[in-house]
């Protein structure tokens, strides 16, 4: 059996930019919809999880990316300079940027594209929830949407 919350607690503004692209170079944001199903089986009070606890929690998790500049700390295309005020980002394409450090959320990706961020939500979920089948379906914009579902 699944249940699938949803709703505005599971959405995050954030900005990035994706090197050697056309159109995403340039630093943009994306109000990211998520939504998450959860599949395993029915507990003793015939539930599969409380659907209020697990939204919840699923809310603090994604939370610290909210209205933050997502910056992909494996990407052999970012040279990152971290001081304890500001991060400076230079891009191989010769763009170069300065954030306050209190505004940059640093992610174990090679990039930020949405297939890797809802990977990466999704195994943030898995580590609270490892007896059930997660899946993740993150909107970058009303058609392009994400769909990472672990494999069995």
């Amino acid at each position: 059996m699944k249940l699938r919350v949803s709703g505005d607690k599971l959405t995050i503004a954030s900005a990035h930019m994706l090197v050697k692209h056309e159109k995403c170079a340039r630093i943009h944001g994306h109000n990211y919809f998520i939504e998450v199903e959860i599949e395993g089986e029915l507990n003793e009070e015939n539930m599969i999880i409380d659907f209020s606890e697990f939204k919840s929690r699923v809310s603090k998790i994604i939370k610290k990316y909210d209205h933050k500049v997502l910056i992909p700390f494996n990407s052999k295309n970012f040279n990152i300079d971290i001081s304890d005020e500001q991060v400076t980002v230079s891009s191989c394409d010769g763009k170069v940027y300065r954030f306050p450090r209190e505004d940059v959320e640093f992610l174990p990706l090679e990039s930020t594209t949405v297939e890797l961020l809802s990977r990466f939500i999704h195994d943030l979920i898995k580590e609270e929830y490892p007896q059930f089948t997660i899946t993740v379906i993150m909107s970058e914009t009303p058609t392009s949407v994400a769909i990472y579902t672990e494999d069995k």
